[in-house]
């Protein structure tokens, strides 16, 4: 999720474990340490491609988290006697593991794992940004900052920090009975399908959106919990399936194919071949549209796989979501805007 989140995620989980000995230091100790794996963003990449898949991998994998925790702690130890060694590498990992795996929860994709590489854990159950999720932390955090003393404080964290738990696990169970509606509407449907993502929209786990694909056509809907059992509507386009043969074999194609777990398309854009990762954004616009071939004189080749220009319509779609909650009938359509 975003940084500022993560931060207070690891204010709550710092005073989980010290709060007693000192409230206000463990907020802030336990935010600090719980910001060290965004930190891979100020990382060089050649390419855009590279900048999006390696982020959120060695900083975020659990075993290097897991072996990084126990150093952590002495220098910190060290610095700040305030804690006992024992706290300050509980303190340690679990903001850090807390942190990559409240980063799994969403939908970009995060390497828990690494160095194995099996695809990026892109849960979808939560966006990267939810106020419902991030003002409660917010007003625990503030809480101790302002008052550490105070009982009120210490029942506001507490409070807030086990409404925030409850609503990343009604976040995975709202999931869990889309995507059985989501199925049953394939099914219903005669679709045979090969991978499907059902994820929160924007800023809410109220609608939800399901994206799927096999070889040839990808398909979209949405459902809000408000709609209950009424049918998903599913949308079908053509996924660039005669495109593929021509790219296959390009590092590029190898890469996007394996983080977004085949939930890509791939069009042409003029003399170039574009691939869009399906899992951010909705039809037509999508936020991560990499250019991975162009047109030589014989053949496709390899180009340097970088972002390809794109309207997002991200006002449009975040103002469509909400009407949408409410509203099965309206229809995004951002080209008549």
């Amino acid at each position: 999720m975003d940084t500022v989140t993560q931060a207070l995620l690891g204010g709550a989980v710092g005073y989980m474990v010290a709060g007693k000995k000192s409230p206000r230091k463990a907020v802030l100790w336990g935010a600090a340490i719980a910001v060290l794996p965004d930190l891979d963003i100020f990382i060089p990449h050649e390419t855009d491609l590279a900048s999006m898949t390696l982020h959120r991998s060695w900083s975020h994998s659990w075993f290097v988290q897991t072996a990084v925790a126990p150093l952590l702690a002495i220098l910190f130890h060290r610095f700040d006697k305030t804690f006992s060694y024992f706290s300050w590498f509980l303190m340690t990992w679990l903001a850090l593991i807390t942190h990559s795996g409240l980063d799994a929860l969403t939908v970009y994709g995060t390497q828990l794992f690494w160095p194995l590489m099996p695809s990026p854990v892109s849960g979808g159950s939560v966006f990267i940004i939810d106020p419902t999720y991030s003002i409660p932390l917010l007003i625990g955090f503030l809480a101790v900052l302002i008052a550490p003393d105070k009982i009120i404080s210490a029942k506001l964290m507490r409070y807030t920090f086990a409404f925030s738990c409850v609503y990343l696990t009604w976040g995975l169970l709202a999931q869990q009975w889309v995507e059985h509606q989501a199925e049953s509407a394939f099914a219903e449907q005669g679709i045979e399908i090969d991978h499907m993502q059902v994820s929160a929209t924007a800023f809410n786990t109220l609608l939800w959106r399901v994206i799927a694909v096999n070889d040839e056509h990808y398909f979209e809907g949405f459902h809000s919990v408000l709609e209950g059992r009424q049918p998903i509507i599913l949308k079908t386009y053509d996924r660039g399936a005669e495109l593929m043969d021509k790219v296959e074999h390009y590092p590029a194609y190898k890469r996007i194919d394996w983080f977004t777990s085949g939930l890509f398309k791939l069009e042409l854009q003029g003399d170039h071949i574009v691939a869009s990762d399906l899992r951010m954004g909705m039809e037509p616009s999508y936020f991560f549209r990499f250019n991975i071939a162009e047109k030589g004189q014989h053949q496709y080749i390899p180009s340097i796989p970088n972002r390809f220009p794109t309207n997002n319509h991200r006002e449009e779609g975040v103002r469509w979501v909400w009407q949408r909650i409410w509203n099965p009938a309206v229809e995004f359509n951002p080209q008549l805007n």
